[in-house]
């Protein structure tokens, strides 16, 4: 490639990274110059067939759908809860659990929230535990910190396993067929991409057996030492035994599903086994000091407002909660139910599985696209709101203000996974082109490991976390960058499974400190416009994250 060429390449990224940023724009309007630009640069520096090029967009936009429902599905469940006073009782049950701060953080943030993010995935879990803890008297910085730390393990099988069952199958999928195809070939005649995903998953939670389990004890560190009136990572560090005992008890779990069930389940089972051990033990003061720890320095004079993100019920923090924690619970174990049925019962899978929107050759191309309406998770979500709505004997006013709410937030969303989406179907769709060149992917990982290929099993992980920093997703990410790493893993005979899943644990770990979710998380806590303080904490801890799993995978063995 030509120095052209190169710059042509890279658009994506230097165009999200300038605008996003360095100028700051918000996403909605960030994304859409972006995919213009690099819509330009695949047009007319890489000279890219115009009909895939119309089809990669309108493949994009139609791909968007399916996270754009789980997302809409999550605020609105959040909202209903909120509106009918659920959510009231389900804080009282985590405020009489313990008096210790750190193992607040640690239940809301690491086992609840790896549940939403198994659930919903997309920075929901953020979202809802960073307002919980400000609720319970933590400074709102902190809560932001400590709920974007939490929101990284858990992101392989965020969302039913959209990460490496939607993202890594796009970003591997080139005209129609999986780069990996002779992978899936080698397990077996009948062998398709949910068997090669759940071999990569396999990977990534054997190394997140050791890098997730720190993640609770990463979590206290940064809360006292940060943010305690000492600035002493000792006080976190004092809790060593129960954080690694939480840790234990979701990523062990966690496991053990992948290993069985595949990668859908393992954030949502693992996180509610891990609520069910480490919860009664937090009672107990199991593996506790005697002392709870609650000393945090100035509380920067403000609170989150309940308004921002987590509406609170006139007088619920004084009041007795209304439902009890089960009837507030229903909504998350039938939705939990129903995506493991859905996933685990034949009949009812073919069921479900029927009731698709299919868009093959898009604008006469060999590109295509689809939407499972039922089976996608984002119609259970519907599904328990309208159940809510008659379990918490809601008001069809309060009902359907929470509807409208959900999908006014959902414009900026649409917005920008409308723009992000098309833009990575360019990116990956760019091989069909007439300058006579790879595909911008595979072009990008001939450079890269000409470059950087003795070390990556380093490189490979920051690989992912700079996809999630710019795209907001995991997801998306992988979308991005899977074929990237794979062609980097065949110039080098890398293991491809152990090199996809360092990408998919980059990715995780960028969580951390995407915009997206950072903007998210600092604004529902009131503290819009210290995103960069945020980042500055977040970002050394994903960056070690990454270090450990490169690591772990270089004497595991990646050849």
């Amino acid at each position: 490639m030509n120095l052209i060429q190169t710059i042509a390449t890279l658009t994506p990224i230097i165009s999200v990274l300038v605008f996003l940023v360095l100028l700051r724009l918000p996403a909605s309007k960030a994304m859409p110059i972006s995919a213009v630009l690099t819509g330009l640069a695949a047009a007319f520096i890489w000279q890219m067939d115009t009909a895939i090029l119309s089809a990669s967009v309108v493949q994009g936009m139609l791909d968007a759908i399916t996270p754009l429902t789980i997302i809409f599905g999550a605020i609105f469940l959040l909202k209903t809860l909120a509106a009918s006073g659920a959510m009231d009782t389900i804080r009282a049950g985590f405020t009489n659990i313990s008096a210790d701060a750190r193992v607040q953080v640690i239940i809301i943030c690491w086992l609840f929230g790896s549940f939403i993010e198994g659930s919903a995935g997309f920075g929901t879990p953020a979202a809802i535990g960073a307002p919980l803890l400000v609720l319970l008297g933590i400074p709102p910085l902190a809560a932001a910190c400590v709920a974007l730390i939490a929101d990284s393990t858990s992101v392989s099988f965020g969302a039913i396993g959209l990460p490496v069952l939607f993202g890594m199958d796009k970003g591997l999928d080139a005209g129609g067929v999986s780069m990996a195809a002779d992978q899936i070939a080698a397990l077996g005649a009948t062998a398709g991409f949910a068997d090669y995903a759940q071999l990569i998953a396999k990977h990534m939670i054997t190394i997140d057996l050791f890098t997730g389990t720190l993640v609770p004890l990463t979590m206290v560190a940064v809360l006292t030492g940060f943010f305690g009136r000492k600035k002493s990572f000792a006080e976190g560090l004092q809790i060593w035994k129960f954080a690694l005992f939480a840790g234990l008890a979701f990523t062990i779990p966690a496991w053990l599903i992948n290993f069985f069930a595949g990668p859908e389940f393992p954030s949502v089972i693992g996180a509610l086994v891990g609520m069910a051990i480490v919860i009664p033990a937090a009672k107990k003061s199991f593996l506790l000091p005697a002392q709870p720890w609650n000393d945090f320095a100035e509380n920067d004079g403000k609170a989150a407002p309940a308004a921002a993100g987590q509406p609170q019920s006139a007088g619920a923090a004084a009041a007795k909660p209304q439902f009890s924690q089960l009837a507030a619970w229903t909504p998350y174990l039938v939705m939990a139910g129903l995506l493991v049925l859905s996933r685990v019962v034949a009949p009812l899978k073919s069921f479900l599985l029927s009731f698709n929107l299919s868009f093959p050759n898009l604008l006469g191309t060999e590109l295509g696209s689809g939407f499972k309406t039922l089976y996608a998770p984002g119609a259970f979500f519907v599904a328990v709101c309208i159940l809510g709505f008659f379990i918490f004997k809601m008001k069809p006013k309060a009902f359907s203000g929470a509807f409208t709410d959900s999908c006014k937030s959902m414009i900026p969303t649409i917005i920008s996974l409308g723009a992000s989406v098309p833009m990575v179907k360019i990116f990956l769709n760019s091989g069909a082109n007439d300058a006579g060149l790879m595909s911008m992917p595979k072009a990008l990982a001939d450079m890269l490991a000409n470059s950087m290929g003795a070390v990556w099993e380093w490189t490979a992980p920051v690989v992912g976390i700079f996809g999630a920093f710019l795209s907001g997703s995991a997801t998306f990410s992988n979308m991005m960058f899977s074929g990237l790493q794979y062609s980097v893993a065949d110039n080098l005979g890398m293991n491809h499974a152990l090199v996809l899943a360092l990408q998919g644990i980059g990715a995780n770990a960028g969580n951390m400190m995407c915009v997206m979710n950072v903007v998210a998380a600092a604004t529902v806590v009131g503290m819009a416009g210290r995103e960069s303080e945020i980042i500055r904490k977040t970002m050394p801890v994903a960056l070690a994250y990454a270090m450990v799993a490169g690591t772990i995978a270089f004497f595991w063995g990646g050849y």
